[in-house]
C-alpha cells in the first residue's frame, strides 16, 4: 500500500504501481469522476483511494466496487443504497463515488485500476452530498474505513475472478432502485426520462422502454420513495 499526503490524481499514481498495490491520498488536487470534465470533491476529511490490478474480467467492475463501499457503509450504520453504474448514495445525496479505467489491447483488457472516494469526515461539502460522520453516531476514521473496505474488495474480487459478476449481481439488484423508479439520464447533452426495469445479466441497465444502457453522462432519480424501496 502506498499512502500519500496529496496528490493529483490515484488514478494515477497506481497506473506505475505493481498490480495488487493500494494507492491512498489524504487529498486530491484533480480528482476525476465519471463524465467529461466531472471531478472528484476531495478535501480532507474523506477516503480517496485506488486499486492496481492486471488483467481482469472488466464486465461489472463498477458495480464491484460500489458494493465493496456499501458493505463497508451498512457496517457503519448508513442506510445507503447503490445508483447505477457507479455512486453510493443515502436518500438523494452522494457518499461515494466508484471510477473503473481499464487500459486496452483490441477487446483485452491488459489492466485496470478501480478508483474510489467516499466522504467520511469532511466537513464542507458542496450540495447534494453527504459525510458519513452526518449518517453514524460512532464514525469510523478514514484508516478504519479504507481497512474494512479492502478486505470487502478481495472478497469480491475472488468471486468475480471464480464466476463474474453473476457472483454477486443479486446484492447488487437488492440494494438498486427497484423496478418502476423514475429516472432522467444525460448522454452528452441530451437529457431522457424513463423507468428502470431491471439490471441485466452483465449489470447494465434496463429500462421500461425497452432501452440498455451501458454508460451515462449522470442519472439521477426522479421520485425520492423509490431511492429508499430497496432498503
Amino acid at each position: 500500500m502506498i499512502h500519500l499526503s496529496e496528490c493529483e490524481s490515484t488514478q494515477d499514481v497506481a497506473w506505475d504501481c505493481e498490480p495488487g498495490t493500494f494507492v491512498i491520498a489524504d487529498r486530491q488536487t484533480g480528482g476525476r469522476g465519471r463524465g467529461a470534465g466531472r471531478q472528484w470533491f476531495s478535501p480532507e476529511g474523506g477516503l480517496y483511494m485506488s486499486w492496481r490490478l492486471g488483467p481482469v474480467e472488466p464486465t461489472g467492475f463498477s458495480l464491484l466496487g460500489g458494493l465493496a463501499v456499501l458493505r463497508a457503509l451498512h457496517h457503519w450504520g448508513a442506510a445507503a443504497w447503490l445508483k447505477w453504474p457507479n455512486d453510493c448514495w443515502v436518500g438523494l445525496d452522494k457518499v461515494a463515488g466508484v471510477l473503473a479505467d481499464c487500459r486496452w489491447r483490441g477487446s483485452r483488457c491488459l489492466g485496470l485500476v478501480l478508483g474510489i472516494g467516499v466522504n467520511i469526515g469532511v466537513q464542507a461539502l458542496p450540495e447534494g452530498a453527504v459525510s458519513l460522520h452526518q449518517l453514524t453516531a460512532a464514525p469510523p476514521t478514514v484508516a478504519e474505513f479504507g481497512e474494512l473496505l479492502r478486505g470487502h474488495l478481495r472478497d469480491l474480487l475472488a468471486v468475480h475472478e471464480k464466476v463474474g459478476i453473476s457472483g454477486y449481481l443479486a446484492e447488487v439488484r437488492s440494494h438498486s432502485l427497484p423496478p418502476g423508479s423514475k429516472i432522467a439520464y444525460w448522454i452528452g447533452a441530451d437529457r431522457f426520462e424513463d423507468e428502470v426495469d431491471d439490471l441485466d445479466d452483465q449489470g447494465f441497465l434496463l429500462l421500461r422502454s425497452g432501452q440498455r444502457l451501458t454508460a451515462v453522462d449522470r442519472l439521477q432519480p426522479l421520485n425520492p420513495g423509490g431511492a429508499n424501496a430497496s432498503l
